[in-house]
This record gives C-alpha cells, sequence and structure tokens, in this order.
C-alpha cells in the first residue's frame, strides 16, 4: 500500500490520536481502543474487563435508557461493537463518513458518562454466562482455551478472557467503576479514525468530545515467566466426533525483532492450502479438514502454534506428522521458491485486510498503544522482505525445539498415552 497518509497526533492531555484519511469510499470507522484486557487482573477481578466491555452498552447519563444507545446507530444502519482481549479492549463505530459526528459523540458518552446500573449488572451475568457456554460447547475454542492453560499455567494470559461462573457472579458496581478509574484514562487511550473524513476536522472534534477523559499514566502488565507451564493436557468429551487438537511452543513478543522470521515460519508450515501442514495432514493423508500454524504476539512473550480438528482413530498420527514438520523445518533451509512464496502471502493478505477501513484502525491503533510507534504497510513490507531463508531455520531451531513443545488435547478418547509420549519426549 503505497499511499497511506497517516497523521499521529497527542492531545494536550496525554490523549494519542491516529487519524488515517481516505478519500475514496463513503464508510469512515472511529475506534477508540484502552490498554486493558484480561492479562491485567488479580485472580479476583477474572473475567472483569470484558464485564466491563458490556456495561458500557447499558445506558448514560445523556442516554439512560439501553435502548436509546442501540437505536441511535441502528437508526442510520451503523456497526457498533466492542471487544476485549488480554492487553486491549476495544469500542468502534462503522457507519456513513455523513454520521461520523453522531458515531463519535455516542462512542465518547458511552465511555465518559456511563451509569452502570445495578438492575442492568445483574441481568448481564446471565448474559456472560451464556457466552461462556457458547465458547466452551464450541470444541475450537475450548481446545484454545486448553492450550492457553498449558502454555501459560496461572498466570492472567492461562486463563479465558470472559471469567469463570464463580469471579462474574461476585462482581458489585464498585469493582467496574474503581476498574474504570484504574485503567480508562488518557494513559492508556488511543483514538483511531479511519476512511472518508476531514481530519482537522475530526481533530477538534476528538478534543471536544474525549476532553473530560481522566488524565492517567500508561499502566503495564506484570511480566510474563517463560513456559511451557505444562507439557500436555487432555480433556475428554464422550459427545464429539473430532479429536481438536493445539500443538505448539512458546513464541515472540511484539517487540522482538525475530517476529518477522517467526511470522513467515508459521506461514510456510500452516499458513495456507499450499503450506506444508495442509499438504501433509490434510491433503496427503486425509486426516483433517482444517489445520493452520500462527504466530501469536502479545506485547513481551507469544506462542507459535498449530491447530487441528482430526480422525479420531488416526489422531496421533497426526500428531506425529505435524511434530515431523517442525524437526524437518529446523533441520533444513527453505528454499526460496517457499520463503518467496510466504512473503507474497503475507503482503497479499495484509493488502487485503486493509482495504476494510475498521482493519486500517485496529492496524494503526493497537501498534499506537502496544508499540508506541506506527509502521506503514510498505515498512512491514520491507521488514517482512528482509528475512532470510537462514533466518527462519535459526528462529525454528530456537522455538521448536522438543522440550519446549507442547499440546492441548480435547477428543473422546478413554487414553492418550501416546500423544504425551510423542510431546514429552526430548
Amino acid at each position: 500500500m503505497k499511499n497511506f497518509p497517516l497523521v499521529e497526533k497527542r492531545l494536550p492531555t496525554g490523549l494519542r490520536v491516529v487519524l488515517l484519511p481516505r478519500r475514496e469510499g463513503e464508510t469512515v470507522t472511529l475506534l477508540v481502543l484502552i490498554g486493558v484486557g484480561s492479562r491485567y487482573e488479580t485472580s479476583r477481578q477474572w473475567g472483569l474487563s470484558h464485564f466491563l466491555e458490556h456495561m458500557f452498552f447499558k445506558g448514560t447519563e445523556k442516554r439512560p435508557d439501553k435502548r436509546q444507545i442501540a437505536e441511535v446507530l441502528d437508526n442510520v444502519g451503523a456497526e457498533f461493537n466492542a471487544f476485549t482481549g488480554e492487553e486491549v479492549t476495544g469500542y468502534y463505530v462503522r457507519l456513513a463518513r455523513k454520521h461520523l459526528d453522531l458515531g463519535a459523540d455516542l462512542v465518547s458518552d458511552i465511555l465518559l458518562h456511563s451509569l452502570f446500573p445495578a438492575a442492568e449488572i445483574e441481568r448481564e451475568r446471565g448474559v456472560i454466562k451464556e457466552e461462556m457456554k457458547m465458547y466452551t460447547d464450541s470444541p475450537g475454542r475450548h481446545v484454545h482455551h486448553l492450550w492457553r492453560q498449558v502454555l501459560f499455567g496461572e498466570q492472567p494470559l492461562g486463563r479465558r478472557i470472559d471469567g469463570s461462573p464463580g469471579t462474574v457472579s461476585a462482581f458489585k458496581r464498585p469493582d467496574l467503576v474503581s476498574y474504570t478509574k484504574e485503567h480508562y484514562h488518557t494513559g492508556n487511550a488511543v483514538v483511531a479514525v479511519a476512511g472518508n473524513f476531514g481530519g482537522d476536522e475530526v481533530l477538534e472534534k476528538i478534543q471536544v468530545l474525549f476532553g473530560d477523559l481522566p488524565l492517567g499514566e500508561e499502566t503495564r502488565p506484570e511480566p510474563a515467566a517463560a513456559g511451557p507451564a505444562k507439557r500436555f493436557m487432555h480433556e475428554r468429551r464422550e459427545s464429539i466426533d473430532q479429536t481438536h487438537l493445539v500443538v505448539g511452543v512458546p513464541g515472540v513478543g511484539l517487540l522482538d525483532e525475530r517476529r518477522w522470521a517467526a511470522k513467515l515460519l508459521a506461514v510456510i508450515l500452516g499458513g495456507g492450502m499450499s503450506s506444508r501442514m495442509f499438504m501433509t495432514v490434510r491433503e496427503e493423508q486425509g486426516l483433517a479438514y482444517a489445520i493452520h500454524t500462527s504466530s501469536e504476539n502479545f506485547t513481551d512473550t507469544g506462542s507459535l502454534e498449530t491447530q487441528a480438528g482430526l480422525r479420531t482413530d488416526k489422531a496421533d498420527f497426526a500428531l506425529e506428522l505435524i511434530l515431523r514438520q517442525y524437526d524437518k523445518v529446523m533441520q533444513e533451509e527453505v528454499s526460496p521458491a517457499e520463503i518467496g512464496r510466504a512473503k507474497e502471502m503475507v503482503r497479499g493478505h495484509l493488502v487485503l485486510e486493509l482495504e476494510e477501513t475498521a482493519a486500517l484502525a485496529m492496524f494503526a491503533g493497537e501498534q499506537q498503544l502496544l508499540q508506541g510507534k506506527v509502521m506503514t504497510p510498505r515498512e512491514v513490507g520491507q521488514r517482512i522482505e528482509a528475512v532470510t531463508a537462514q533466518e527462519i531455520r535459526q528462529v525454528a531451531g530456537e522455538l521448536l525445539s522438543p522440550e519446549h513443545r507442547a499440546a492441548a488435547l480435547l477428543s473422546p478418547h478413554k487414553s492418550v498415552s501416546e500423544f504425551a509420549r510423542l510431546i514429552e519426549k526430548e
């Protein structure tokens, strides 16, 4: 993406603003990112970041009825939602450019003037518990919860983002208010706007609408301890027909220069339909419908993981095939053709992704929040292009060695000794 008109500003209050104006298109996204998530929580607060995200939609001083919040943007066909992660919570509106003022007013209203009514807190407990059940009932999601426990153990990164039924049942209004005061302030916030809008006009609007955001200093979570915390975990579920597996190793953080090589390593292993995992496990052996390898990065740690839904009677064989690919990429340099395809895939996916204004706002806003600066797509492409086959083999050797490997398994198996043996042998 050659044309990337990026404007980065820090307002007198300390609030960071990222503007990405485009002349083409008729939509615009306003995204507010807060530097807090499940990783910041104590054991008693487990799930509080996510619970609070829900409660910002339940009424403000200006719009005390939650229906008013929903109808304002529904009436103009806007997309309005929020999400909670381990290190970031986000609130966004995507809408026609002529309605940007309305969208910005509503987002600022819920973040600065929410009431957190006691009756709504009680109702939302039930909603979130049903959300927990939904994700637990999804084998692909649940095995990833197990994987996080394997990798990070009792650290906050090892816990589910949505909490537990016990912690969600215990939250009171003062918990929400104090958590908001602790984390929702200028030092922990970034406002990103992407799409077709006037830059100076929008900057002035942000200064007015978010002028009452409390002042504060940026906070950071406790550093992660080295993993994996366990080598193997199995949960039996007789009601499923597939065996769901995540196998991998601790990875690298966002500030680690090895992340570019780790990203390409993940693409080569399992990043597409021509990847080694897909061709070996699915196309040659027919043991899975979906298999994927990814490199996930937090600020100071991460993971490199392969996830698959496998044919149950051959799942241990599939795991063996996956581990053979780990061994092979450690032992042999990837070919120029293979590394070239991987680089083109990464660049191509980025171009496709950034065609959409919400993704564009997230791309720049999250970088500013977590890394303190924004790399343009061209700069990202240059970093990717500079990675050599030797660097990929080196990072593979550092990350994928057998003593670092771990796995989480969700399956109908009674005995999983062969899975454990494959993972725990060094």
